[in-house]
């Protein structure tokens, strides 16, 4: 599918979330489609994410749907707006799929991001030496080009929660006990990794807890998601599901707040987070060193 019908995870986003205020009004596509003088198909390719809005039909749109305060109305305009500077990525992306392009760019982009990962550490945690394991899945021998592109552009990835402009990715990560003993490229790459945990827990922008195995079941199941949340005062967020062979992008609200329950009662049952620390450095003291 080319670029230019391809929507990207932002326009999905902001698509989504206009259609909801329109419907909010009790207003159809042809209603919109009117006060911006176009064809209905051209707004529904809008809030379907297939093509961006200029601000000046942004304008327009929140007028009619009654979007009038202005702290409001400039963060929809900010979401919506093309940003001049190149991303990082961009000279990489004939090497990346499109999903990962996807995601690179949510955290680029992003304020927010809370997670729960039962399994594995989250790629924004991981040593060089963890990664370079999970992306060879136990195959033997040195990475490949294309392998060495995704490590790359993993460990660029966490930079996200150093940058200084625009401000860190705050991040509240709940890990499942098994992804502290799943001993990914051995126990001394386990025992590093672990230790970087616990320092990277140490930002102020960043929350560890660890979910031990006598929490039991929890709401949600042990199913992997991250809810990326755009700065205030747009508040859009968008849930991502990944698995072993794609990623998923839930954009409505009713998912995005199903999936933040789940997430407030995970936090719940976990330990806390000097708790969490202390497990983490417990279980890293356990394994030899490198």
């Amino acid at each position: 599918m080319s670029g230019e019908l391809r929507p990207t995870v932002r326009r999905r986003v902001l698509g989504t979330n206009l259609r909801r205020l329109r419907e909010e009004k009790g207003l159809h596509l042809e209603d919109a489609a009117r006060e911006l003088s176009c064809h209905a198909a051209k707004v529904s390719r809008i809030e379907s994410g297939r093509s961006g809005i200029r601000q000046l039909d942004l304008r327009v749109l929140l007028d009619l749907y009654g979007v009038q305060d202005p702290v409001t109305r400039e963060g929809w305009l900010a979401l919506a707006r093309e940003s001049r500077r190149r991303r990082w990525w961009r000279v990489l992306e004939d090497k990346l799929p499109q999903e990962f392009q996807d995601l690179v760019g949510l955290e680029d982009e992003v304020a927010e991001c809370r997670g729960f990962q039962p399994g594995i550490i989250p790629g924004l945690f991981q040593t060089e030496a963890y990664a370079t394991a999970v992306i060879k899945e136990g195959s033997p021998g040195p990475l490949d080009e294309e392998q060495q592109t995704k490590l790359q552009v993993r460990l660029e990835r966490q930079r996200a929660l150093t940058r200084t402009e625009p401000a860190p990715l705050n991040v509240w990560m709940i890990l499942g006990e098994a992804a502290l003993r799943q001993q990914i490229g051995g126990p001394a790459v386990l025992r590093e990794q672990l230790l970087h945990v616990v320092k990277t827990a140490q930002l102020p922008n960043v929350t560890v807890q660890v979910l031990p195995f006598t929490a039991g079941a929890c709401h949600g199941g042990p199913y992997p998601f991250l809810i990326y949340a755009f700065p205030p005062p747009a508040s859009l967020e968008v849930v991502l599901l990944e698995n072993f062979a794609s990623h998923a992008y839930l954009e409505t609200k009713e998912d995005t707040e199903r999936l933040g329950h789940a997430f407030d009662h995970l936090r719940a049952s976990a330990l806390s987070p000097l708790d969490s620390e202390k497990l983490i450095t417990e279980i890293a003291n356990q394994l030899p060193r490198p």
